[in-house]
């Protein structure tokens, strides 16, 4: 029988893995309490967080929202790096992470969405557009094809204003000089 305690923390998870849309898997061991203090920060700092949690209690939380995939990964000390936004550059912090330290942090894989990715595709995800580069992108798709509809009809109305001009200027009789009257 779960402990209340275990049910609240696989409620947590559940709730972070619900949300996610990137999770990575790593092997921490080799870390010395600053070097994940840092990453923690680092990560927090771009909408992203870093969770040590027990491994039974993260396979429940991944059945409850469905994402079983990321149960092969969890094998002995784990954590879990659940980016909520900025995805990219979460992805080239923990890249980072396992360059620059004495004992390196082991990237196992983690998921994309629902989507399986094996650490050694992390580094396809720091090329993905950002939530702001991906709406602009968008928003030009959206907006080329109006601006030309936009270009035609205005020089459509400008051509009938031309013409009509021009018929106005054809029917109305030439004005006489001033010094012709006498």
């Amino acid at each position: 029988m779960p402990t209340q305690r275990k049910v609240e923390i696989v409620d947590d998870l559940s709730d972070k893995m619900s949300r996610v849309q990137l999770a990575v898997v790593a092997d921490y061991r080799g870390f010395t309490v600053a070097e994940l203090t840092a990453l923690r920060a680092k990560l927090r700092e771009n909408g992203a967080e870093l969770i040590i949690a027990k491994n039974t209690l993260l396979r429940l939380a991944a059945r409850k929202t469905g994402r079983e995939a990321i149960e092969p990964l969890l094998e002995g000390p784990t954590a879990v790096a659940f980016a909520y936004d900025n995805v990219a550059k979460v992805a080239k912090i923990l890249l980072d992470a396992t360059k620059v330290t004495a004992k390196p942090l082991v990237l196992r894989g983690g998921l994309l969405g629902n989507s399986p990715i094996a650490a050694d595709g992390l580094d396809q995800v720091t090329k993905l557009p950002t939530r702001e580069q991906a709406l602009a992108q968008v928003l030009g798709a959206i907006a080329a094809p109006v601006s030309g509809v936009v270009g035609v009809l205005n020089a459509t109305i400008t051509n009938v204003v031309y013409v009509v001009q021009a018929r106005i200027d054809q029917l109305q009789p030439p004005a006489e000089s001033v010094g012709e009257a006498a």
